[in-house]
């Protein structure tokens, strides 16, 4: 895998605090030697994502995945590790051996990146130029300050079909990287592109390491479509970004909460309030990746609604947010009213009256009056059952039927069971249903809709060991990485062949090439992902051997055994080969006598004697509990 040296690597690593960028995504907290969060790559309610700041290793006791800093941003960004070195390089400050040319395993990204932030870079200065005349009059009339303008990157696409295209040929950016990063459109029926934004006010829309990656263009007047925004690249997918996520995370962590509103303005005029706790859904309804990211940096979110639609859009966006997703993942309600994606995140509605967003109500009312608001916030769930309800209210059987349906779907997500069939009698009385009826509807389409989800990254073991031996070969490999002079005395006697899990073949192999390799060098230079995982699991805790020195000397015992017996395999084996070619009076003494020899040493070991050579081979003496367990012969 590592295509740098290991001095670089290591460099790098020591210039990078795993805890501080890892906390840039995970809401870390101490615990003891190690920090513990929610694990960003699968949904859990109780934290088992570990990061150890000393051996910079982070490791998921949930699902299994694990690794160095390296590791974590090539999941969390999906880059090569090529591309992962260089990034951490710039953060740590570290430069890099000259390349040439593109590196194995390049996707291409850091060019998109290059490209969209050149970009942003001219349309914010194009903002304030003569040409954005009208934005600047767009700004002005909607009340964003120009200091919340130049903080957010806003900008403006000049007129013309080809001006940002110009400015690019001048930074050597190609026509096909611009495509490709969504900043220009190919030409139907002939060669060539064009500018994707023109004569638009431009909202910069960034990643969680505040990198560029797309844009959502205002237009003017009754210009058509009124929003246009980059589509999906390499990127951006805009159902896992939210608007300024970035810039709030921090003041969820602080608070507690986050705040989410619809439109760009709506979150540029909450910032400039002062609820820096806020970000926009980019004009994609919440999604459960969306609520998933949040659930990372705080445990309550509260959404707005418009008085006179706030029933019918809470309906709504409940079902979305229980919808469950293609990995059997679902969002369930817990006794509070939570939208629970395993880890307790309380939805709640804010209503705002009649006729008004964050933006106008703000203008309108001040900060004062949209705190009393976030105050009064209600659960997401009543609003979705009694709008579900109402709209049965003198509406037919069919409507009622309907209704029905929709609660019991609800009901089905409720993880628990006596708030569950509480919500059924309440709902059954409403929609003059049997409640029994109800609760078993929605018990049924709770188990047709629960399953587990299935492990990510979980380093898998192949063969017949036992759960006694897995244990015990773990031990070994174990004491290998976090004991140098455990290398020295057992790699020489270990054969990777012996150890049956492939994760753990795959670290012996690797440590018997690198045998002076530290634990978290040694990722770079592991091929398989379950071999990293499962390195980054064994060294994650600091847990210490009481007695390395015996622990040592009773692994020696037992591989000197192994090999014993591998010996007296292998030369049984020559001396059936050399009678199956010369007879049986074939000469094959000296054979003979080393086998004796070292079946007697074998035997000898757990407590034997030596039987007849053929027995030795084809029956094995059953070992006691100083046999070589985990650690497999090959009869």
């Amino acid at each position: 895998m590592a295509t740098y040296s290991a001095a670089v690597l290591d460099d790098i690593r020591a210039g990078v605090d795993i805890v501080d960028f890892v906390g840039r995504f995970v809401n870390l907290k101490k615990a003891g030697a190690n920090w513990k969060g929610l694990c960003p790559f699968h949904g859990e309610k109780t934290p088992s994502f570990m990061v150890n700041p000393k051996k910079g290793i982070f490791h998921c006791f949930g699902c299994g995945v694990g690794g160095d800093v390296f590791g974590f941003l090539m999941r969390q960004d999906r880059l090569s590790f090529p591309e992962a070195v260089r990034a951490l390089a710039k953060t740590a400050g570290v430069a890099l051996p000259e390349e040439r040319g593109a590196q194995p395993g390049d996707s291409g990204r850091e060019e998109l990146f290059r490209a969209v932030d050149l970009a942003a870079r001219f349309y914010a200065e194009m903002l304030w130029t003569p040409a954005g005349e009208r934005a600047q009059k767009y700004l002005v009339e909607r009340g964003i300050d120009p200091e919340v303008a130049q903080r957010f990157g806003l900008g403006y696409a000049p007129e013309g079909w080809d001006r940002l295209a110009d400015f690019m040929r001048s930074e050597k950016v190609g026509e096909d990287t611009l495509v490709a990063a969504g900043l220009a459109v190919q030409r139907e029926n002939r060669g060539g592109s064009y500018d994707r934004f023109r004569n638009r006010l431009l909202f910069t829309i960034r990643d969680l390491q505040s990198r560029v990656v797309a844009f959502g263009g205002r237009a003017f007047g009754d210009d058509q479509p009124k929003y246009l925004n980059s589509p999906e690249t390499p990127l951006y997918t805009k159902g896992n970004l939210l608007y300024a996520a970035d810039v709030a995370r921090e003041t969820m962590r602080a608070k507690n909460r986050a705040l989410i509103v619809e439109g760009y303005v709506d979150c540029l005029m909450a910032h400039q309030h002062g609820f820096t706790e806020t970000v926009a859904a980019l004009g994609t309804a919440f999604t459960p990746a969306q609520l998933a990211l949040l659930r990372r940096y705080c445990d309550e979110v509260v959404t707005f609604f418009d008085a006179d639609a706030a029933g019918q859009k809470a309906a709504e966006r409940a079902e979305e947010l229980l919808e469950p997703t293609s990995g059997g993942f679902a969002w369930a309600v817990n006794r509070s009213g939570a939208f629970d994606g395993g880890g307790g995140l309380r939805v709640k509605v804010a209503l705002l009256p009649a006729g008004h967003d964050p933006d106008t109500f703000l203008r309108a009312a001040g900060a004062g009056a949209f705190s009393e608001r976030i105050a009064g916030a209600r659960s997401l769930l009543s609003y979705a059952l009694e709008r579900t309800i109402q709209d049965a209210d003198g509406t037919g059987q069919r409507a009622r039927a309907n209704a029905f349906a929709r609660v019991a779907l609800m009901l089905s997500k409720v993880g628990d069971a006596e708030e569950a069939a509480t919500l059924s009698r309440e709902a059954a009385s409403r929609l003059g249903v049997d409640a029994t009826q109800l609760w078993f509807e929605a018990q049924r389409l709770s188990a047709s809709l629960r399953k587990p989800p299935a492990p990510v990254g979980k380093a898998t073991t192949a063969g017949p060991t036992s759960a006694d031996d897995k244990k015990l070969v773990t031990k070994l490999v174990t004491l290998l990485l976090v004991d140098l002079e455990a290398r020295t005395v057992l790699l020489p006697l270990l054969e990777p062949s012996d150890v049956v899990p492939p994760a753990l073949r795959e670290i012996v192999e690797t440590l018997k090439r690198l045998p002076t390799t530290p634990a978290t060098a040694l990722l770079a230079e592991l091929a398989s992902d379950e071999a990293r995982h499962m390195v980054a699991a064994l060294v994650v805790e600091d847990t210490t051997t009481p007695d390395p020195r015996t622990s040592i000397e009773q692994f020696r015992r037992r591989l000197e055994f192994l090999g014993g017996r591998r010996r007296v395999r292998d030369l049984s084996r020559s001396i059936a080969a050399a009678q199956a070619s010369g007879g049986v009076h074939a000469p094959v003494d000296d054979d003979l006598l080393a086998v004796q020899r070292d079946s007697a040493r074998v035997y000898q070991h757990q407590g034997g004697s030596a039987q007849v050579v053929d027995r030795a081979v084809d029956h094995p003496h059953p070992m006691g509990p100083d046999g070589p367990q985990g650690v497999q012969g090959h009869e």
